[in-house]
């Protein structure tokens, strides 16, 4: 038997299927010749990008990470609220991990309305405010987020973001998206294995059974770590 960790995924994840492939499948199914789309977050190297370039669309990425240039993508170094494409010129906005780190909704939900054509659709998969995580996130400060990730789930300093939370629950998202004139067509809660947890094996079972009790009561849905959104402009 392996490591504690190892079982623990084997156990109870290995045929879970992950957030990030509901919305990698999604975007495949959607992504068509002649649209474009803009992952907004793409991060430095556009990994979410990647499945799409064989849809024929013109994939288009903007982060303010530096950015290494990627064959068949458009990559630009920018805010998320100040994008430099024009008017009406997106079919498909999508963002994986990064609304928890949105500091003005305000200003990125205008953008987005600003940049879709009429009817265009934004997805994105963040995380829930009300997770254990997220609140434990909220009440430490920031300047320890980088060393406190590194020690449990060994991601680089490049690939953590300072939380802001400020559009993560259903009445936060309703009530930025509405101002901008989206319209909420699916808002779905998940959860999923504590990668928080991965280093560190006990933490790991123990952050399990919690993750399968609310997964499995509808009561506690809420509680659930993954909100995924398709917000359509009407």
């Amino acid at each position: 038997m392996g490591s504690l960790t190892d079982w623990t995924y084997r156990t109870f994840w290995a045929r879970e299927q992950h957030p990030y492939r509901l919305l990698e499948r999604r975007l495949l199914e959607l992504a068509t010749a002649g649209m474009t789309i803009l992952d907004a977050g793409c991060g430095h190297t556009a990994p979410n990008l990647q499945p799409l370039k064989a849809s024929g669309a013109r994939l288009v990425g903007v982060d303010l990470v530096p950015l290494e240039p990627q064959e068949g993508l458009e990559l630009i170094v920018g805010d998320l609220a100040k994008v430099p494409l024009p008017d009406q010129s997106v079919d498909l906005i999508y963002s994986r991990s990064v609304m928890e780190h949105v500091v003005d909704p305000d200003a990125v939900y205008a953008e987005a309305r600003r940049l879709l054509k009429p009817g265009g659709r934004w997805i994105f998969l963040t995380a829930n405010r009300w997770d254990y995580v997220s609140l434990v996130s909220r009440m430490t400060p920031n300047r320890f987020h980088a060393a406190i990730v590194s020690r449990f789930e060994g991601r680089e300093d490049i690939d953590v973001f300072p939380t802001a939370y400020r559009t993560n629950d259903r009445g936060q998202i309703a009530h930025y998206a509405g101002a901008q004139g989206f319209r909420i067509e699916r808002f779905e809660r998940y959860g999923q294995y504590p990668a928080m947890f991965w280093k560190v094996g006990p933490l790991f079972l123990l952050a399990t059974l919690y993750e399968k009790l609310i997964m499995k009561l509808g009561f506690f849905a809420g509680l659930r770590g993954w909100l995924y959104v398709e917000l359509v402009l009407d």
